[in-house]
């Protein structure tokens, strides 16, 4: 990422804290808005407080309600929420591939060092696996004890699932997840925040001027009816084609995909994309991924539809999108095919009208596009109505 956009991601987040906001969603990487339909509900499904409302236009937070555990982060398979303060990528790098490693979570009254997030719900099966790739062996749990009246839900049903999906993926010695039993364990470290944004000396002064604006607003302005103000349309109206990025706990598992301990009976959480020959070269899988594993090419001379294996998240879009179930899939089981690089599944040459020299798909040796051959075949009843 450039500087210019972590500046921006910093700022975003400085804004999002100025506003209370713990989760932050991402309307144009939903299931629902990409694909126009009520595709998926893993978030809403996790959620313990019934806080997330997803539909075909947006996905409603209500913030009363909302804990920011995280849960529903890692489980969207879009990347389509995030936590504030919370990257992946970021949190990796403060672990430093150290062997032991103290966690503690927001509640965690320990007094040892570590790395503190807002609770251990927003870890994730393969950001775990890729700790493991980095060298950590053990990570020791502080808080679990507050689970039972924590106000975020408690996460110690989530922690064991995790040891067992871990169990599943790796063979010995996999990552270990234990509760922290001493108190005063982990002093050779500082404790180190994982779950606040860090700021550029530029962005926190931004920030600390928009902090400003706000409590001057808030001293001195009054809001006035005025009917000229925009309206918010009930719907979704972004190009969401526009929008799409890798998602952050997949992108992390497969830069470490060759340096884990795989078991051989089980696939690896990916699956390769293909298309089968009665593709109609739509192009709706490819503008529609929200990861970018799909990618379409609308040229002149072709169209075309590239895969990158390590981007899918099996979300299973493509396959609901494709009018004629050409989205053909096939779990992974070579490390190798995780690592390959992005590859065209289809081409389709185009040729352009002899009539308007619009580019089209040509059927056999079709030479006029159908819009001119429909607009030809009208001409011709017209004039055999006329002629009659």
């Amino acid at each position: 990422m450039n500087s210019s956009a972590s500046r921006h991601d910093s700022l975003s987040a400085a804004i999002d804290m100025l506003q209370g906001r713990d989760l932050i969603e991402e309307d144009a990487l939903c299931l629902n808005v990409r694909g126009r339909g009520e595709h998926c509900h893993q978030c809403t499904t996790v959620c313990q407080n019934d806080a997330l409302t997803v539909s075909v236009d947006a996905i409603e937070v209500n913030r009363e309600a909302c804990t920011g555990c995280g849960a529903c982060v890692p489980a969207c398979p879009a990347g389509a929420l995030r936590l504030r303060g919370f990257s992946p990528e970021r949190f990796l790098a403060i672990l430093d591939g150290e062997a032991e490693v103290h966690l503690h979570c927001t509640e965690s009254r320990g007094s040892g060092g570590g790395v503190v997030i807002s609770c251990f719900k927003a870890l994730d099966v393969r950001l775990l696996a890729a700790a493991r790739a980095t060298g950590v062996e053990a990570i020791l749990l502080h808080g679990l004890e507050h689970c039972a009246g924590c106000s975020r839900g408690g996460a110690l049903s989530y922690v064991a699932r995790l040891c067992l999906q871990l169990e599943e993926w790796l063979t010995p010695p996999t990552l270990a997840l234990r509760p922290a039993t001493d108190p005063a364990a982990g002093k050779r470290r500082l404790r180190e925040r994982a779950d606040q944004p860090r700021l550029s000396r530029r962005s926190f002064l931004r920030f600390a001027g928009a902090q400003a604006a706000e409590a001057m607003a808030r001293t001195w302005q009054v809001a006035i009816d005025n009917e000229e103000d925009d309206i918010d349309l009930p719907f979704f109206q972004d190009d969401v084609e526009s929008v799409r990025q890798p998602h952050p706990y997949q992108r992390l598992l497969a830069e470490h995909v060759a340096r884990l301990p795989w078991r051989d009976t089980l696939p690896l959480p990916w699956k390769i994309r293909s298309l089968g020959e009665h593709c109609i070269a739509c192009l709706a899988c490819g503008q529609r991924c929200p990861t970018g594993a799909l990618l379409a090419d609308e040229k002149a001379e072709a169209l075309s539809i590239s895969f990158d294996p390590a981007l899918c998240t099996d979300c299973g879009l493509c396959e609901t999108l494709c009018p004629v179930d050409a989205v053909q899939t096939r779990p992974v089981r070579e490390v190798a095919e995780v690592s390959e690089p992005r590859s065209v599944i289809m081409m389709r040459r185009q040729v352009n009208c002899d009539r308007c020299g619009t580019p089209f798909l040509p059927e056999a040796d079709q030479t006029t596009c159908p819009i001119c051959i429909n607009e030809q075949e009208l001409d011709e009843e017209w004039l055999s109505m006329l002629g009659g």
